[in-house]
């Protein structure tokens, strides 16, 4: 789904940059396969969720480690590396949808509820981010970035039962990066 983010890094040396990054993203679950009504029914027991949709907004900081840094008198480098891990905080609006006294016969589901409701989570998440940058020497530089969010619990969705290979839910982004340069380098 679509994520757009804003972020600030501040150099501390050729080598070591800190970031902070607010941004918002677009979540949803798709469709769910009906060949697991057992599933879905033992959820809706739980009142858990089976389909969402929504926007998660975050805000993060971290320290950022390049790779190649320029170094003064010295042939610049055509692209830069950088990664970083980090700690921020997710606010997650979502419309999600619980089955609700589901009955099954022979296999069919036969009887059952869907309850949609509006629902809000607050999640501590840890990004990870590995990028690579244009090093044009300019004020402008362009880039790509891929972003991993693995939340410290399993409330992203909706969903907190543990049937998942990985309990945190996690969010992935691939970031189109334009930079815009500010003052004197470190």
């Amino acid at each position: 789904m679509p994520a757009i983010s804003f972020s600030i890094n501040k150099q501390i040396n050729e080598n070591i940059a800190l970031r902070g990054s607010l941004g918002a993203q677009m979540i949803d679950s798709g469709d769910y396969d009906l060949s697991y009504q057992k599933k879905l029914i033992k959820w809706g027991d739980q009142d858990q969720a089976f389909k969402y949709k929504g926007t998660s907004y975050f805000a993060d900081a971290m320290p950022i480690f390049m790779t190649n840094p320029n170094e003064m008198g010295m042939l610049m480098s055509t692209f830069q590396f950088y990664a970083g891990l980090g700690l921020g905080i997710m606010f997650v609006d979502r419309e999600q949808d619980v089955l609700k006294n589901g009955i099954l016969e022979d296999g069919v589901l036969i009887e059952g509820d869907i309850v949609t409701s509006k629902e809000t989570n607050l999640l501590p998440y840890i990004p990870t981010r590995i990028g690579l940058s244009t090093n044009s020497g300019g004020d402008w530089d362009l880039g790509l970035e891929f972003v991993l969010i693995t939340t410290l619990n399993s409330k992203m969705d909706g969903n907190t039962i543990k049937d998942k290979t990985l309990s945190p839910d996690m969010a992935g982004q691939i970031l189109f990066t334009v930079k815009r340069y500010f003052g004197k380098a470190w």
